[in-house]
């Protein structure tokens, strides 16, 4: 797996192969997330949030995400991380729960062809606008998925 954490603090970051056991995860914030990246359409109708993110290079069998305990989450926060490569970006990108606000934070890290990393933060992403949102960092209209990445991310 070629998977790399774009955060200091790699260790709270999990890599874990597809279908995940929804036993295994701690926090009821990152299982809503993942069933919203599954089921929520992505702006042309035509696919998934998640179909949408694999089209963008995400991995088709693996996710990286960071589990925190719903109690416990003040200064780390659960959050789904993927490797993004498009014409419009490459590098990481990291989808954050924001409880304060009851809304997403969206991180992008692009690598640029001259060296440069240019870092965006998308704050205040409600649940009607992620996919649009998310579309407009990444999705270069490139079609790489098909019939496999119609499965899910949690185990039913």
């Amino acid at each position: 797996m070629n998977t790399q954490v774009a955060t200091q603090e790699s260790k709270e970051f999990v890599a874990a192969k597809l279908p995940i056991d929804r036993e295994l995860i701690k926090s009821r914030r990152l299982l809503d997330m993942i069933e919203l990246v599954e089921v929520c359409r992505a702006p042309d109708g035509q696919r998934t949030v998640w179909q949408m993110l694999v089209d963008a290079g995400a991995e088709i069998d693996h996710i990286v995400y960071r589990d925190v305990e719903d109690d416990r989450s003040g200064v780390r926060l659960p959050a789904l991380q993927f490797r993004i490569n498009t014409s419009k970006m490459t590098g990481f990108l990291i989808l954050e729960d924001d409880p304060a606000e009851r809304a997403f934070r969206i991180l992008a890290q692009d690598e640029k062809v001259n060296g440069s990393i240019a870092k965006t933060v998308v704050e205040r992403v409600f649940t009607n606008t992620l996919a649009a949102r998310l579309a407009s960092l990444i999705d270069d209209g490139t079609r790489r998925w098909n019939e496999e990445v119609g499965r899910l991310i949690i185990k039913q």
